[in-house]
C-alpha cells in the first residue's frame, strides 16, 4: 500500500491510468481511504467536536488530489462516526464499532436522502417496525423511496451505516429515527439489503454511488441510537438526529479551497510555462504577461488566500456557537461562498488552459466536475441559501457583526438585506407564489454576499496582505457590478480599472503567492513543467517508430 506521501507525489498518470477499469479505480480509492485514516488518527472526540485536528484533515490538499477519497471519509469521518460518537455517552456499547470505524476495519456510510424526496427527507418513507420481539424490521415500501447515492455495495471492506427511517410502534408514525445497519461484509451484501450501482457521475473521480433498498431487514433493538418516543417536536428532533450534515456543510468548504489551491497553481506554473510568440515584437512571450491570463489566475489565487483565513474564522464561530441553527447558519455561508467562487475558479482556470485543461491527468476538468458535487452534498447550497435567507428576512436570525460597517462589502450586503425586507413586507404570505417569485432569485446572493463581506473581515482581522485583501474586493464588486454601479457610484470602467490595477500590483510578486498556496506536492499536472510533461510523454502509449533524429518532446512543445 502506498504512503500519503507516495500518494501526494507519484504523477496521476501512472497511479490512474487511463486503461485502469472502474473497479480497479475504486479499490485504488479505498487503499488510499486506508492510508489516509492512519496518517490523521482521528479520534471520536476529535470528529463530534471538529477539533483543529480535524480541520487539518478537511483542509489537507491531499484528500482532493482524488476527491472519491474525500467523498468517502467525509461521509465516513463526519456522518456516520460523527453521529455514533453523539450517543457514545449513553451507548457505551458502540465504542467497538467506533473504534472499528476508526482503524478503517470497517467502511461507515450514512443513509438519509431518498430517491423520491431529495432535500425533502423530512417526509422520508423508509420504514423501521418494531416487532413483539424488540427488534425492528427495516423496509423500503416503495421504489423511490431507495436510499440515493451513498456508495453501499461491496468494496472489500465490511460497510455499516446510519439508516434513518420512520419508527413504526403498533401502526403509529413516531416519525424519522436514527439506526444502525450492517449493509455488507465486504464481498456479499446482508440478507435483505439491495443495493444498485448507479452509472459514474461525468467527469469527477469515481465513487461506487448506489440506490440502497431494505426488504424486510431484521435489526437487533440495538439498532436504534434514539428513544422509541414520539419526539414532542418532531421537526427539532429531526434536525437534532441529523445534525452532523451541519459540520459536514461546513467541512464540504474546506474541501473546495484545497481545489481552489491546486487549480490556482496549476494554471500560475501553466500559464508561465507557456509561450507565444508577440505579433508586435516576435518574440517568445510568457501568456502570463496578458492581462487577460494573469487577472482571473490572481484573482483566484487571491480568493484562495483569503477563504483560507476565513476557513479558521468560520471554524472557530461554529465551534462556539450555542445552538444548531447558528452553526448551520455559519456552515451555511462558509460554504455558500466557498462553493460559489471554487466552481467559477475551477471552471475559469481550466479554460485558461486551453485544449490542455480539459485532459483528466491534467486535474483542473475534474476537480471541477468534483465540485459539482461538493456544492450538492451535505446541504445543496441553493436550498440552504433559500432556507437561511428566508431566516433573515423574517428576523429569525441576524447576520455575523462586523468590525468594518463602512467597508463596501458591508454596505452591499446590508442593501440587499433592506431591500428583500421592503420586498416582502409587501406580500400577506411569504409562502405565496408571489412572493416566492420575487425572493426566491435573490437568496443565494444575499447569503453569498454575507459571504464575501465576512471573508474580507477574517482578512483584515488576521492582518492578512492588504494587496491581496485588494485583488478579493475587485472579485467581490465583479460578482454583482449593476449594484456597486448604480449604489456605490463605481462605474463600469472604474470597476475594470480597480480589477485590473489590483491584479497588476500582485503580478510581480507571483512566486511569493505561490509559496503560500503551499500546495506544490500535491501537484502532479504534467503541464506544469517542461520536465514533468517531457515524463508524461514519454509514459504515453505509442503506435510506429521515431524517426532518427525526431525529438519526441520538442514536437509535443
Amino acid at each position: 500500500m502506498r504512503s500519503t506521501s507516495q500518494l501526494a507525489t507519484t504523477p496521476l498518470w501512472q497511479i490512474l491510468p487511463e486503461s485502469m477499469s472502474f473497479e480497479e479505480r475504486i479499490k485504488l480509492t479505498y487503499a488510499r481511504c486506508k492510508s489516509v485514516v492512519q496518517h490523521f488518527s482521528l479520534t471520536a472526540e476529535d470528529i463530534l467536536n471538529v477539533t483543529p485536528r480535524y480541520w487539518e484533515f478537511h483542509n489537507d490538499p491531499l484528500i482532493v488530489m482524488d476527491v472519491s477519497v474525500a467523498t468517502l471519509l467525509t461521509i465516513h469521518f463526519n456522518l456516520c462516526i460523527g453521529t455514533l460518537a453523539m450517543y457514545l455517552d449513553r451507548r457505551p456499547d458502540l465504542k467497538e464499532t467506533i473504534d472499528r470505524l476508526l482503524s478503517f476495519e470497517w467502511s461507515g456510510q450514512y443513509c438519509l436522502t431518498e430517491l423520491g424526496h431529495g432535500l425533502d427527507v423530512l417526509n422520508m418513507e423508509t420504514t423501521a417496525r418494531l416487532l413483539p420481539s424488540g427488534e425492528f424490521e427495516l423496509d423500503t415500501p416503495v421504489a423511490h423511496a431507495a436510499k440515493f447515492m451513498p456508495p453501499t455495495a461491496p468494496s472489500g471492506i465490511p460497510c455499516v451505516s446510519i439508516v434513518h427511517a420512520r419508527l413504526l410502534v403498533e401502526e403509529e408514525d413516531r416519525g424519522p429515527k436514527v439506526f444502525l445497519a450492517k449493509l455488507h461484509d465486504g464481498k456479499g451484501m446482508n440478507q435483505g439489503v439491495i443495493s444498485k450501482v448507479l452509472s459514474p457521475r461525468g467527469g469527477a473521480r469515481p465513487v461506487k454511488h448506489c440506490l440502497t433498498y431494505f426488504k424486510n431487514v431484521c435489526l437487533p433493538a440495538s439498532a436504534l441510537l434514539g428513544s422509541l418516543d414520539r419526539p414532542k417536536d418532531p421537526r427539532t428532533a429531526f434536525f437534532s438526529n441529523i445534525s452532523r450534515v451541519i459540520s459536514g456543510t461546513l467541512s464540504m468548504g474546506a474541501v473546495g479551497i484545497s481545489s481552489m489551491r491546486i487549480s490556482s497553481y496549476i494554471a500560475a506554473k501553466y500559464s508561465l510555462r507557456r509561450r507565444v510568440v508577440d505579433s508586435y515584437t516576435r518574440q517568445p512571450r510568457e501568456i502570463m504577461s496578458f492581462v487577460t491570463q494573469y487577472t482571473p489566475v490572481l484573482t483566484a489565487i487571491a480568493q484562495t488566500l483569503v477563504l483560507a483565513v476565513f476557513a479558521e474564522t468560520s471554524r472557530e464561530m461554529y465551534v462556539i456557537a450555542e445552538d444548531l441553527a447558528s452553526k448551520h447558519f455559519i456552515a451555511a455561508i462558509f460554504k455558500t461562498i466557498v462553493m460559489k467562487l471554487t466552481s467559477t475558479a475551477t471552471l475559469t482556470l481550466g479554460i485558461r488552459c486551453g485544449a490542455q485543461g480539459l485532459f483528466e491527468v491534467n486535474q483542473l476538468s475534474v476537480l471541477n466536475a468534483d465540485m459539482r458535487g461538493a456544492a450538492i452534498a451535505e446541504g445543496d447550497i441553493l436550498g440552504i441559501s433559500i432556507r437561511f435567507a428566508m431566516e433573515l428576512l423574517l428576523g429569525r436570525l441576524s447576520s455575523p457583526s462586523t468590525p468594518y460597517p463602512s467597508s463596501l462589502l458591508y454596505k452591499h450586503e446590508q442593501d440587499l438585506l433592506m431591500a428583500l425586507r421592503t420586498k416582502l413586507a409587501s406580500f400577506s404570505n411569504h409562502r405565496s407564489t408571489p412572493a416566492e417569485n420575487a425572493l426566491l432569485p435573490h437568496c443565494q446572493p444575499l447569503i453569498e454576499a454575507i459571504g464575501f463581506r465576512m471573508a474580507y473581515d477574517a482578512a483584515r482581522e488576521r492582518r492578512l496582505d492588504p494587496a491581496i485583501v485588494d485583488m478579493f474586493v475587485a472579485s467581490a464588486i465583479a460578482a454583482d457590478p449593476a449594484w456597486f454601479s448604480e449604489k456605490a457610484k463605481l462605474a463600469r470602467e472604474k470597476q475594470v480599472e480597480m480589477e485590473v490595477g489590483a491584479a497588476s500590483a500582485l503580478l510581480p510578486r507571483l512566486d511569493q503567492l505561490l509559496e503560500m498556496l503551499d500546495v506544490e506536492h500535491y501537484v502532479v499536472a504534467p503541464i506544469v513543467s517542461d520536465e514533468q510533461w517531457e515524463r508524461y510523454v514519454e509514459s504515453l502509449e505509442t503506435h510506429g517508430g521515431v524517426c532518427p533524429g525526431f525529438d519526441t518532446y520538442e514536437y509535443y512543445q
